[in-house]
């Protein structure tokens, strides 16, 4: 009895060891691997998403970013466009001058009284286009009379009736801004050489020679002067001075038309004129001029 008794305690020791031995196995093959442990939030809610980008954000391309430019470097794309320069400038405001001057004239009575259907800038050029096409000559009246007679009768013979009107109306009415008006188209008139004409409006330097010489020259061109006001006179006489000294200077003083006596009457009336607002400016000038020619020839 005592033996078979002791025989079932080894038996229920030998069941304990191995169910001892069955509970461990099956705790190291059940318990989280150290990987599984680190699991964020979002993979305990969603178990299959996996990390890293997705089909679709793999296949997209790269974007790579160009470096922004320093202020030193070149970058021709996102440079301005070139302005306008400082000549064209300048052309552009001449030629502005001019047609504002024309608009201002056609607001004028007297302008719209001669010409209701016309407009002045229109007739002023017709009147320039005939004038270029049958320029005077501005020297040899003592050798040939037929020269003084086509010089005396020279507008008569190329402008209409309605045409002298117009510029001795403009003339007379406008004579408080008679200085700037002739330093206007004396600007304009010479810059056949600087600024583009593709009109072709503007007579050549051979052309405005030509006239200058007739009314420094000429007994009809001074004729025509002695009949306008001594502002006008003295204003033309000056810029003809200052256009046949530009036409000698560039070798085309084809009549050889000599200036230099004109310089100094000229001069002295201009200096007792108590109307000029730039009467030192003209003085000056023409004292450069005639410096010009006297040591011309001197040096000769």
């Amino acid at each position: 009895m005592e033996k078979k008794k002791k025989s079932s305690i080894w038996w229920w020791l030998l069941l304990g060891v191995v169910l001892a031995g069955v509970g461990i196995y099956l705790y190291l093959e059940m318990r989280p691997k150290p990987e599984e442990v680190l699991v964020t939030e979002t993979e305990k809610v969603f178990p299959d998403k996996k990390e890293g980008p997705s089909e679709e954000q793999s296949e997209a391309p790269i974007e790579i970013r160009k470096p922004i430019p320093t202020p030193t470097e070149e970058d021709t794309s996102t440079k301005p466009p070139a302005g306008p320069t400082a000549e064209e400038i300048y052309c552009t405001k001449v030629e502005k001058n001019i047609s504002e001057f024309f608009i201002y004239l056609d607001q004028s009575k007297y302008v719209r009284n001669l010409t209701p259907k016309k407009k002045s800038y229109a007739r002023f050029k017709k009147m320039l286009k005939r004038l270029a096409a049958r320029p005077p000559i501005p020297a040899g009246e003592g050798k040939d009379p037929k020269i003084l007679i086509q010089n005396m009768y020279h507008f008569f013979r190329i402008l209409g009736q309605k045409d002298l009107r117009l510029i001795r109306d403009v003339v007379k009415n406008e004579k408080d801004t008679t200085e700037n008006q002739m330093e206007m188209f004396y600007t304009w008139l010479t810059l056949r050489d600087r600024c583009p004409d593709p009109k072709g409006l503007r007579p050549s330097m051979e052309t405005l020679y030509r006239y200058a010489g007739f009314f420094l020259n000429s007994t009809g061109g001074r004729a025509y002067l002695f009949r306008r006001s001594v502002g006008v006179r003295l204003l033309t006489s000056y810029y003809c001075i200052l256009i046949v000294h530009k036409a000698d200077r560039k070798g085309i003083n084809n009549y050889g038309i000599d200036i230099l006596p004109f310089i100094a009457p000229l001069r002295e009336e201009m200096t007792i004129y108590p109307d000029f607002q730039f009467q030192q400016e003209y003085i000056d000038k023409l004292n450069q001029i005639e410096n010009y020619y006297k040591g011309k020839r001197q040096s000769s």
